[in-house]
Parts: C-alpha cells; structure tokens; sequence
C-alpha cells in the first residue's frame, strides 16, 4: 500500500464514522420530539377526559353484554 492509498482510507473511514454520528443524532432527535408529542397527546387525553355529572357517578358503568 502507498502513502496515498492510505490517506484515501483514512479520509474516507472518518467521513463514514462523522456521517454515522450524525444519523445516530438525528434519530435522537426524532425520537425527542416523538416523546415530547406523545407526552403532549397523553396530557390532553387526560385533560379532556369526561367527569361524572350526574349525581349517581356509578351510572354508566356497567355494561349489559348478555341483551
């Protein structure tokens, strides 16, 4: 091997290792802003989530599955 073959080699493992880096940060990137919208989509569920208002709060809550 001559020197410039190895320098080519060289050259392109660091670019390959740099390029690796940034997929590995924008996957983790991604991923944030997926959690940060799940959270906000769990958060708005619960906000949202209907209150008995009827005296009886058991009303409602059964099923009759056997009609």
């Amino acid at each position: 091997m001559d020197v410039a073959s190895i320098a080519s080699f060289s050259t392109q493992l660091s670019q390959s290792q740099l390029r690796e880096q940034v997929q590995i940060s924008v996957l983790k990137s991604a991923q944030d802003m997926a959690q940060s919208g799940v959270l906000q989509l769990l958060d708005s569920v619960t906000a949202t989530a209907p209150t008995p208002t009827s005296a009886n709060s058991n009303l409602g809550s059964l099923v009759d599955v056997r009609a």
